[in-house]
């Protein structure tokens, strides 16, 4: 796909202009758009402030979150208004110029749609008659309003688009669900920077009475059900394993309290992006135990490590990973977690050596949305002048 991508824009004669909408830089989609500049004049537009972003203490995002010119990723933050609800997060426009925004671009890439500030600027592309893509991340499990009016206008800003990227089959069929024509929807593999977190597997020189090592990584929230984590552990926990919880959350003190204690049981503060491959690095299974996820990019992370995963089927990477060396899978009221966790243990023989996650790199996922770019822009040969 990446080669059909460089040789649409080469026929064209200049690369595409190309503007991503989204909510917040995160760190991760980094590799994913700088593959991108290499084929579009890209720009990145935040409908969350750096400042607001700061100040946002139950967001759980540290500093990696704020855009950075060391990234070489053009990014334009949009005046917005912020209302919280839960872990939402909805944006509203406050400057009239930001509505003006996709005229100056071929194609658009919506991030989101829930917010109105979405709606406003679909509604400019359309009028300047620009291409739109959509990145649609939910799967059937994590969609919310199945019917009624909230249910209609996503079908239909989804059919609105000339075509859909989705990360994977659990989000296409969330699509198809809802009416999205399967030939508008591009399927990738939700990448991550997999090079920066793959370790070399080395000799072991651990002393063999060296226990398991179990890591949580993620927000400290009822959806996550870290408690249950922490009970599967201590459940079958041998003398000499561990458990590390990194993260920050609303049940921190309560997870705290109820593990005061247990010497086997840590704490880790919220880790930044550069720093996690050294965490994974230092442990064995990470666990992840979700009564909710649209995807779980840390799965990706901790298998590009060599390390096994525990993983509840809940989550929306099962579909793409399941199949990998080094993953166990939960049913999605954990009966089974416990008894994962400690397979993993007994199955470990040290780090997954070239595990296949590798072969999904960021480069692999931007040749997708290249496709789903020129596929946007020929659909009504829109390019400006």
């Amino acid at each position: 796909m990446a080669t059909h991508g460089r040789l649409e824009l080469r026929s064209i004669g200049k690369p595409l202009r190309v503007l991503w909408m989204t909510n917040m830089a995160a760190p991760y989609r980094i590799p994913l758009w700088q593959s991108l500049q290499k084929t579009a004049h890209l720009h990145v537009a935040l409908l969350e402030s750096s400042s607001s972003l700061a100040s946002d203490v139950e967001a759980n995002r540290g500093q990696d979150w704020i855009p950075s010119i060391g990234n070489k990723i053009d990014f334009l933050e949009v005046p917005t208004r912020k209302v919280r609800r839960g872990e939402a997060r909805y944006y509203f426009l406050t400057k009239f110029r930001s509505i003006l925004l996709p005229r100056n671009y071929d194609v658009v890439v919506f991030g989101g749609w829930e917010s109105p500030a979405y709606w406003v600027l679909l509604a400019t592309t359309k009028m300047h008659n620009r291409g739109c893509v959509a990145f649609y991340e939910s799967t059937v499990a994590t969609m919310s309003h199945h019917r009624g009016p909230i249910s209609w206008m996503r079908k239909r800003f989804f059919a609105s688009m000339d075509s859909i990227v989705v990360p994977g089959p659990a989000a296409r069929e969330a699509l198809i669900s809802i009416g999205v024509p399967p030939e508008k929807i591009l399927e990738g593999f939700n990448a991550v920077d997999v090079k920066a977190f793959q370790v070399l597997p080395q000799p072991s020189d651990k002393p063999k009475n060296q226990g398991h090592s179990y890591l949580y990584v993620g927000q400290l929230i009822a959806r996550k059900r870290v408690e249950q984590i922490v009970a599967a552990f201590s459940s079958v926990a041998t003398p000499n394993d561990t458990l590390t919880i990194v993260g920050s959350g609303e049940l921190e003190a309560e997870l705290r309290s109820i593990t005061k204690g247990n010497k086997s049981i840590s704490f880790m503060p919220y880790v930044d992006n550069r720093s996690m491959p050294e965490v994974m690095a230092r442990h064995n299974t990470l666990v992840l135990a979700s009564s909710q996820e649209v995807w779980g990019l840390v799965i990706n992370e901790a298998l590009a490590g060599g390390l096994h995963v525990v993983v509840s089927q809940n989550c929306g990477v099962v579909d793409s990973v399941e199949h990998m060396s080094g993953v166990f899978v939960v049913e999605p009221g954990l009966s089974d977690l416990a008894a994962k966790m400690a397979e993993s243990r007994r199955s470990w023989t040290g780090p997954i050596w070239n595990p296949e996650i590798l072969r999904h790199t960021p480069e692999e996922f931007a040749s997708v949305f290249m496709a789903a770019i020129n596929q946007s822009f020929r659909s009504g040969s829109r390019r400006s002048k």
